[in-house]
């Protein structure tokens, strides 16, 4: 898979999930089964959705870069973000007795990506990066 797919497809999810964490974060909180959060929990998902979406744009952005070489670094830390995530969505599923199955749907989200990314980090198609 390009680069530049994979970049467009992570622009669509993030961007899908920030503008549903800035509009609506108790709504998507009741797709996964959790209670309604309260202002502060309201306000965190809507800062986080706010950082969904600056990815979402960057990743679009860096999707259309001339060479691949300009897009490594946002590939890095599409990289690092998506480790980092799956790290903490498996430590809920295993940890808290508040996770519920929907949380999977993180885990599996932040897996492929993690995996799209480190496979483009590691292997890119027009060179040597690591």
């Amino acid at each position: 898979m390009s680069e530049s797919v994979v970049l467009k497809f992570a622009a669509i999810v993030g961007g899908i999930f920030g503008l549903a964490l800035v509009f609506m974060p108790n709504g998507l909180a009741a797709m996964y089964g959790a209670p309604p959060m309260n202002a502060t929990g309201v306000y965190s998902s809507m800062l986080y959705g706010g950082t969904f979406i600056g990815f979402a744009a960057m990743n679009w952005a860096a999707s259309s870069a001339n060479a691949a070489g300009q897009r490594r670094y946002v590939i890095l830390g599409d990289l690092v973000a998506n480790f980092a995530g799956l790290l903490i969505a498996l430590s809920r599923q295993f940890t808290s007795d508040a996770a519920t199955e929907a949380g999977w749907i993180n885990v599996g989200l932040f897996l492929l990506f993690a995996a799209l990314f480190a496979y483009l980090h590691f292997w890119p198609q027009g060179g040597t990066r690591v």
